[in-house]
C-alpha cells in the first residue's frame, strides 16, 4: 500500500558494475575494421583490460538502445574512456569479491539465470537457427556462448553479493545543496506528478477465536511431527500450506534478508542451521513451520508451511461493531488517537496514492471509499480481504492534491537515500582503488 515516485535517471560510478558484461550475440569485439589489432589498454591488479573489451562495451551499449558518439569525435574519445573506466571498476570489485571468503556464488541461481538469458536471446532472434547463425559470425557456438554467459552471470552474482556486504558500510553526509542540485539536474526529465489522495486509516483485522487458533496450531504440530519423521517437506507444503504464494512451489520462499519477513518469522529462520526445521511460529499471518535449506552471510533460503486460523460470521460481526464505533467517534475525536488505540500496528496507517491508480494499488473496496470525497471526510467502515485475512477500515481523507510538477519536497527523502547510496559506493571504489595497482596504457 506504499506508493513510490521514480527519481530522475543519473549516471553513478557504480552504474556499469551492477549489469556486468551482458553479452549480446552480434555485438562482439569485432567492428567494421576486422584488421583491429588487440592491445592492452589498462592494468588492474594482476589483470589486464584489452581494447577489444572496450569495443565490446560500446557495442553492448548500442544493443541496449543507448547512443554512441560518432567515430573520430572528441565525444567518442570521452565515451570510450568512460567505458574503460567502467571495466576498471568492474575488475576492482571482482578482484575484491574473489578474496572475500564469505561470499559464495549459488550455482542454482546462475543456472536459472542462464536458462532465462538463453531463452530470451533465442526469442530476440526469432528462432534457434537464426541465433546459431549470428553466433557463428562472432566465432561462437551455442555451447561456447552458454559458457560465456554462465561465467558472466556468476560474476554478476559475485559483484552483487560483494556490494550487498560492503556497499552500505561507512558514514556519509549529504548536504542540502547537493540534494537540491540533484533535483534541479533531473527536474526537466520528470513526468507530471499525478493527482493524489492522502488518507489515514484505522484498520482492524478480524481476529480468530482462541479455539480456532488452537485448532490451527494442532494441525501444524501434526505436520511438524511428520516432517521431522522424514516426510517430504515440500510435498507437505504443497498439500497443506495455506500460503497461496508458495504452496504450489512446495513452500519455497527463495532467498530473503532481514527486513523482508515479519519479525517472528525472521527470528526463527535466522536461528536455524541448514536442514533444520523450526518449532511452530505464530505471526500475523497465522502459524508456520520453517525448513532452512541454505544460508549465507546475510541471507537465508527456506520453505514454510502456513496454517491460518479460521474466522467465522461471529468474528466478523464483532470486528464490524468495533469499526462502527471508531467511525462514530472519528466525527468528534482526534483521528490519530483512534489509530493509536485501535489500529493493527502490523499494517500501514496512512498512504498517498495516485487517484487514477487506486484500484491497482489498493483493495477494491478503497476505490469507492476514496472517490468523490472531500478533505477531512471520514469514510467507512469498509470491509475487504488483505493478505488472506478479513479486514475492516475507517478512513479519513487528509489531502486531495491536483496533478502538477514534482517539487523538491516531494522527492527529498528519495534524493537523500539515493545520494547516500552513491557516496557509499564512491567511497568503497576509492578504497579499492587505493589498494590496487591501476595503470592506463596509452
Amino acid at each position: 500500500m506504499k506508493q513510490t515516485t521514480p527519481l530522475p535517471a543519473r549516471m553513478a560510478p557504480f552504474a556499469a558494475i551492477v549489469v556486468l558484461l551482458a553479452a549480446v550475440p552480434g555485438t562482439g569485439a569485432q567492428t567494421a575494421g576486422d584488421d583491429l589489432v588487440d592491445e592492452v589498454v589498462a592494468i588492474v591488479g594482476d589483470s589486464v583490460i584489452l581494447l577489444s573489451q572496450v569495443v565490446q562495451q560500446e557495442n553492448q551499449w548500442r544493443a541496449r538502445g543507448m547512443p554512441v558518439p560518432e567515430e573520430g569525435t572528441r565525444d567518442r574519445e570521452e565515451f570510450r574512456q568512460a567505458r574503460l573506466e567502467d571495466l576498471v571498476q568492474q575488475l576492482l570489485v571482482l578482484q575484491a569479491a574473489a578474496q572475500d571468503t564469505l561470499l559464495a556464488v549459488e550455482d542454482e541461481r546462475v543456472e536459472d539465470g542462464l536458462q532465462e538469458r538463453m531463452a530470451q536471446t533465442e526469442a530476440n532472434f526469432g528462432s534457434r537457427a537464426a541465433m546459431e547463425q549470428a553466433l557463428e559470425l562472432e566465432g561462437l557456438t551455442i555451447q561456447s556462448y552458454r559458457e560465456m554467459v554462465r561465467e558472466q552471470l556468476a560474476q554478476e552474482q559475485l559483484v552483487q553479493l560483494y556490494m550487498a556486504r560492503h556497499g552500505d558500510q561507512g558514514a556519509v553526509e549529504v548536504t542540502e545543496d547537493e540534494m537540491r542540485a540533484f533535483f534541479e539536474e533531473g527536474q526537466a526529465t520528470l513526468e507530471e506528478r499525478p493527482a493524489t489522495v492522502t488518507f489515514k486509516q484505522v484498520m482492524l483485522s478480524v481476529a480468530p477465536s482462541d479455539s480456532s487458533r488452537q485448532a490451527a496450531r494442532d494441525t501444524l504440530e501434526g505436520l511438524l511431527e511428520r516432517a521431522r519423521a522424514g516426510d517430504d517437506f515440500a510435498a507437505l507444503a504443497t498439500e497443506y500450506s495455506q500460503d497461496p504464494g508458495s504452496a504450489t512451489a512446495g513452500g519455497d520462499l527463495g532467498w530473503f534478508r532481514r527486513g523482508d519477513m515479519v519479525d517472528e518469522f525472521e527470528e526463527a529462520a535466522f536461528t536455524l542451521l541448514e536442514g533444520g526445521i523450526s518449532e511452530v511460529v505464530e505471526t500475523i499471518h497465522g502459524f508456520h513451520i520453517i525448513l532452512l535449506e541454505r544460508m549465507r552471510v546475510a541471507e537465508r533460503k527456506a520453505r514454510h508451511i502456513l496454517i491460518r486460523p479460521e474466522t467465522g460470521p461471529q468474528d466478523n460481526s464483532q470486528t464490524r461493531r468495533v469499526a462502527e464505533e471508531v467511525s462514530a467517534r472519528a466525527a468528534t475525536e482526534d483521528f490519530q488517537a483512534l489509530i493509536d488505540e485501535y489500529h493493527d500496528s502490523s499494517l500501514p496507517d496512512s498512504a498517498t496514492v495516485p487517484q487514477r491508480q487506486i484500484a491497482q494499488i489498493l483493495p477494491a473496496a478503497y476505490l469507492a471509499a476514496l472517490t468523490g470525497r472531500e478533505e477531512g471526510e471520514v469514510v467507512g467502515p469498509i470491509q475487504f480481504r488483505y493478505l488472506e485475512q478479513e479486514r475492516f477500515a475507517v478512513l479519513k481523507i487528509v489531502e486531495l492534491r491536483e496533478a502538477g510538477e514534482f517539487t523538491y519536497e516531494d522527492l527529498e527523502p528519495q534524493i537523500r537515500a539515493t545520494l547516500m547510496r552513491q557516496k557509499r559506493i564512491e567511497a568503497l571504489m576509492q578504497s579499492l582503488r587505493a589498494k590496487t595497482y591501476v595503470e592506463f596504457v596509452n
